[in-house]
């Protein structure tokens, strides 16, 4: 329903940015597009050329493994953990050796590029996660039980910056609607009315 209602309002509100424009893509340098087409196919060069010892698909399998252990339960230790594993997941992805080095068609190509960009993500949530010190929605940290309007009504936002992720945040706007906590049913005999908070902690136990 997120991405649904996300697209809903993004796709237009692009054709309508685009559409503002003095002036389009055709008015840009070929070099601009030249020289991004270069570098895209050295980085598949690259991958293609590399000599490693590594598999994508067991770094795959990990980083999945390392991200679904982290994402119940958000607890700051396991959290610092799971960074230390994503940077050496980082470092083994630069030995992978492909098993299909061809230029056409290459679908172990498309999956390396993929990972290396799930590796990136991975370590932008995973930072975020531990530096939000609340439980909202989704995100759930035992040590911190309650929703904290007060530091972290604002959204995350991540910039890769001289080669590294760097984290910045953006208010919120609450002017159409005063934030609260969600209010859940739980269908039994006493019909009992759960917070977001409390009812998380249920899920979870």
């Amino acid at each position: 329903m997120s991405c649904i209602f996300g697209g809903g309002l993004a796709g237009p509100a692009a054709t309508k940015y685009a559409k503002s424009l003095e002036k389009g893509a055709e008015a840009i340098d070929s070099s601009v597009f030249d020289r991004e087409r270069q570098r895209q196919e050295a980085m598949n060069q690259a991958l293609v050329s590399q000599e490693g010892n590594e598999n994508v698909m067991a770094i795959w399998r990990e980083l999945g493994e390392t991200m679904t252990n982290t994402s119940r339960k958000r607890i700051n230790k396991n959290l610092e953990v799971a960074y230390s594993r994503l940077l050496e997941l980082d470092q083994r992805f630069r030995k992978v050796n492909l098993s299909d080095r061809s230029k056409w068609s290459n679908q172990t190509l498309n999956f390396a590029r993929e990972l290396g960009n799930m590796l990136v993500l991975a370590r932008v949530i995973t930072m975020g996660a531990h530096a939000r010190n609340e439980s909202r929605g989704a995100h759930y940290k035992p040590d911190f039980p309650e929703r904290d309007d007060a530091n972290w009504l604002k959204t995350t936002r991540a910039k890769w910056v001289n080669g590294d992720i760097q984290l910045n945040y953006e208010s919120v706007d609450i002017s159409q609607i005063t934030p609260r906590p969600r209010r859940m049913t739980r269908r039994n005999d006493d019909a009992t009315n759960l917070t977001e908070d409390s009812w998380l902690k249920n899920r979870s136990s």
